[in-house]
């Protein structure tokens, strides 16, 4: 008699179809906003153009055209800002097919269908594990937001679930386990050059590795050769940022052979940031809501390790996952401002929900209940908790007939005056944006695909000590910086409601 079971494929395309429906439906029940109905240049998320005209740049001409940076700034190699290259390239595998303003949320939907197939695969997780974890994903919100939205979490989000994913698959002796590692590799190597403290994934094949010293070998080789990539990349690839967002002073003082200076730089630096999120905690703010919430999911991971190994349980995912995130979070003090890195400590409550889930023993009638009810509770205090400003909420870009008018028109300004330039200098593909000059960033949108982009401080475009390489720059007609241009015989490009474009001239 054959199996009605479905085969492996099958049962794959039926979790991939499932998981898309779980976050479309929940995206249009939170937000009441379908999926056709988001609206990026709406956003009020300024990372956002950034993330999607450097992605159009790459799916188009291969590299930018123009230069992307900060005040002026631009990389000692290539084009891309401080985000660069690496991610855009990973970006552009599914963004070779996902076109358009919304390419970004698209190529966000395929990395965490990606994420979460390899998870399940390797995991071997049962359709009632899947929905509670999709309902804790859906408690959290936050995870389910930054997907429909031009950010890059989405694929950190995949790269954690398809590690642990792949990780569980050899642990548990998976067929073309050669295949299997050689993919771990691939993507522990990826984690780490698109961001640096991601090298800690290393960890996953490490453990794996571990009875056979060949295997540990190539294992620490690939992570040595991973993470000297990320720091050539941040080295020579990276343009400036507005200031130091990431913080190598101890490392530096280690390579110079200080150590007693890189002790105490660590030293300061953790005990400023530890003040700092006491504060943040204190007042009820967003920064402060995703570290309560991370400690809080670390809590009930290291309490279930704890019950776990005293009633001689399964903790071995469950203790990788927790080493893994101290160490990240070890790493944002250090590396990172507190408030930039807060939104990086999603990622982590991901991997430390995960593991809860693939390795927990059946949870109790009680217990699940009451794991849910502390997600939902701090999912609801991180995404309602006061922003850094009052349009820093988690809400969805409507469409707005208006704005696109005005983003059409632009387009069709800029794309014109392009059309008339013979020069090849990369600095005559460039729209600066004036951080202070009352434009709807937006606009932005309008700029070509390819052209790059600068985010520059007011105080700096004033300063007649700088010169302004930009051949464009966005600023409201009624802003100082306008003024500015104006008297320095700077022409007006276009002008409406939300935004006035300069060229020089």
């Amino acid at each position: 008699m054959k199996s009605k079971t479905l085969p492996a494929w099958a049962r794959l395309v039926c979790t991939a179809a499932a998981a898309l429906v779980f976050l479309l439906v929940y995206e249009w029940a939170v937000y009441g906003v379908s999926l056709g109905k988001i609206y990026l240049p709406a956003s009020a998320w300024s990372d956002e153009v950034y993330y999607a005209k450097q992605l159009s740049a790459v799916v188009t001409h291969g590299v930018p055209q123009g230069y992307f940076g900060f005040n002026e700034s631009h990389a000692e190699i290539g084009r891309f800002a401080a985000w660069g290259p690496a991610v855009f390239y990973l970006y552009a595998i599914p963004g070779l097919i996902f076109r358009g303003q919304n390419a970004f949320l698209y190529c966000n939907l395929f990395w965490v269908l990606a994420g979460w197939l390899c998870f399940v695969w390797g995991t071997r997780l049962d359709w009632k594990r899947q929905l509670l974890f999709g309902v804790g994903i859906a408690a959290l919100n936050a995870p389910v937001r930054y997907v429909f939205s031009a950010m890059q979490e989405p694929l950190h989000y995949a790269l954690v679930l398809a590690v642990l994913g792949l990780a569980a698959g050899i642990r548990r002796g998976c067929r073309h386990a050669g295949a299997v590692w050689a993919a771990l590799f691939a993507l522990c190597a990826a984690a780490t050059l698109v961001r640096p403290y991601n090298a800690v994934l290393w960890l996953f094949p490490l453990v794996l590795a571990w009875p056979r010293r060949k295997a540990v070998g190539g294992t620490v080789i690939g992570a040595a050769a991973s993470a000297a990539g990320t720091l050539v990349l941040m080295k020579k690839f990276y343009a400036p940022y507005l200031f130091t967002n990431v913080d190598l002073g101890a490392v530096e003082e280690l390579l110079h052979g200080h150590f007693w200076a890189a002790a105490r730089s660590v030293y300061y630096k953790l005990l400023g940031a530890w003040q700092q999120l006491g504060q943040e905690i204190a007042d009820g703010t967003r920064v402060g809501s995703c570290y309560l919430l991370l400690f809080a999911l670390l809590l009930v991971t290291l309490a279930c390790v704890i019950w776990n190994a005293a009633h001689k349980q399964p903790v071995f995912w469950k203790v990788c996952a927790l080493l893994v995130t101290l160490v990240v979070f070890l790493a944002l003090m250090l590396m990172y401002r507190p408030g930039e890195a807060s939104r990086h400590t999603i990622v982590y409550d991901l991997l430390l929900l995960a593991a809860l889930v693939a390795e927990q023993p059946p949870l109790t009638a009680a217990a699940a209940p009451v794991l849910l009810a502390v997600l939902s509770v701090a999912g609801i205090r991180m995404t309602t908790a006061r922003g850094d400003s009052d349009t820093s909420t988690f809400t969805m870009p409507v469409y707005n007939a208006g704005l696109s008018q005005e983003v059409a028109d632009l387009q069709t300004a800029l794309t014109e005056s392009q059309t008339r330039l013979t020069s090849d200098d990369p600095w005559d593909h460039v729209c600066a944006y004036a951080l202070g000059g009352g434009s709807h960033f937006g606009m932005l949108y309008a700029v070509p695909d390819g052209m790059g982009l600068q985010f520059d401080e007011d105080t700096y475009l004033l300063d007649p000590a700088n010169e302004m390489h930009s051949r464009y720059v966005m600023a409201n007609t009624d802003s100082d910086v306008a003024q500015y241009l104006e008297e320095n015989g700077w022409a007006l490009l276009y002008e409406s409601s939300s935004a006035a474009v300069y060229e020089r001239g």
